[in-house]
């Protein structure tokens, strides 16, 4: 890149880069994966600078992107089957001594991996919406995202959260009374 490219770069894109990973990181789910999706985002951007130059709202033309690209990504790999790996892959915790307890840990990890399930269960698009609202992105900005107008990303919005709220709903087990029996 020349320095009036990268220049031009660093002014346009830069100020927004650290909004576009935590949301590449919110719909994606693992660092190496957003950092891969905000990569792309950049060398599209860079190759539309003078467009880029003319937007109102640069934030939402580099977020939107990054969604089609998320989106678009999406699409590849339901076409391809991999089996993905759980977290105990990744080979042994150590916890060091101030840590929850192993209970706590224990139950920790299990919610994780219920919300890990569930949110997988979600489509992309209310994946994404659900990622990027609570990224802060406001109504009007999700609209340009999304190339809708402002009803439609609300009505989106609430039933993207009233699936994620039947699919929670769905696997918490209805609380029950057990009785222990103890030996004295």
């Amino acid at each position: 890149m020349s320095d009036s490219v990268e220049q031009r770069f660093a002014g346009l894109v830069q100020p927004h880069f650290t909004a576009l990973y935590r949301a590449a990181v919110r719909l994606t789910r693992r660092h190496a994966d957003a950092e891969d999706l905000v990569q792309e985002v950049c060398l599209r951007a860079c190759s539309k600078l003078d467009e880029l130059d003319v937007v109102a709202n640069r934030r939402a033309w580099l977020v939107r992107t990054l969604y089609h690209l998320f989106i678009d990504g999406e699409r590849r790999r339901r076409r391809l089957r991999f089996v993905a790996l759980t977290a105990e892959d990744d080979g042994p915790a150590t916890l060091p001594s101030d840590d929850p307890s192993p209970d706590r840990v224990a139950a920790a990890r299990r919610m994780h991996e219920r919300l890990a399930a569930v949110w997988h269960r979600l489509d992309p698009e209310q994946r994404a919406l659900l990622s990027l609202h609570a990224e802060g992105h406001e109504l009007e900005e999700l609209a340009q995202i999304f190339s809708i107008n402002r009803n439609a990303v609300s009505a989106r919005l609430h039933r993207a959260r009233q699936r994620l709220a039947k699919l929670l709903a769905a696997g918490t087990p209805a609380p029950s009374l057990t009785l222990v029996e103890t030996q004295l």
